[in-house]
């Protein structure tokens, strides 16, 4: 049977490269996602708002979880520019709802299964802003923080069972929501001003981290944060 990858925000700018990049190497995709992309010959789309924790539950008990071998949670949401006193309950609860717990929910179907064949990949896309903190952006850079203890715990506690779990943390990458001239004013020169390498991603230079680290030559890399950001963090 061919492998599955299970893929949140798949419909995005770093998601649509790594559900190219995932079936040009032969795998089947589960995209869950709130907006139907342009669909590829390997792609299967599930149309979820992934902070819907009860219909989240209920499409991972319907898709076939035996033949994924992979997830990818990539799905973000950000929120805007504001100080913490601005941030209304509802906001964070959806920032950590779609950054974390929906991980979690999805994890706690596929672990069993992944324990039973003692194989199975996850990789976290969290952000430069997991390791550093972030003015105006603390809801964010704590559910990313969050997603980093996640996986760093995980790999302790199920990677005697051939499981491995790992981050992949881009800095500012050229999509719409890494940069965001439209809400900030000149904010592409800001960031090329404070990047050692004076330049943002492509989403395909994290679409080749992530599949590298779904690969079985992988087994080795456990509870790992691959910093792909410039060099931002280490400034």
């Amino acid at each position: 049977m061919q492998e599955i990858i299970l893929l949140t925000g798949g419909s995005g700018g770093i998601g649509r490269a790594i559900c190219k990049d995932s079936i040009q190497k032969g795998y089947l995709v589960y995209n869950l996602d709130l907006s139907q992309p342009k669909l590829m010959n390997g792609e299967f789309f599930f149309q979820i708002d992934l902070c819907n924790f009860q219909e989240l539950a209920s499409v991972a008990q319907r898709i076939s979880l035996e033949n994924i071998t992979g997830f990818v949670h990539c799905a973000g949401l950000g929120g805007p520019f504001i100080p913490l006193s601005e941030v209304e309950e509802i906001l964070w609860d959806s920032i950590f709802g779609v950054n974390i717990k929906s991980a979690y929910i999805l994890l706690k179907h596929l672990l069993p299964k992944w324990k039973e064949k003692n194989y199975g990949r996850f990789i976290g896309i969290a952000s430069s802003l997991s390791v550093v903190g972030a003015k105006f952006s603390v809801a964010y850079s704590s559910s990313k923080h969050a997603l980093l203890g996640l996986i760093r715990s995980l790999a302790a506690e199920w990677g005697e069972y051939g499981l491995t779990f790992n981050a992949v943390s881009p800095g500012y990458v050229a999509t719409n929501m890494g940069v965001q001239e439209d809400k900030i004013s000149g904010h592409l020169q800001q960031i090329l001003n404070k990047t050692p390498s004076k330049k943002i991603a492509h989403p395909s230079e994290i679409a080749r981290a992530v599949c590298f680290l779904l690969e079985k030559d992988s087994s080795y890399i456990n509870g790992a944060n691959w910093l792909i950001d410039g060099g931002i963090t280490a400034i």
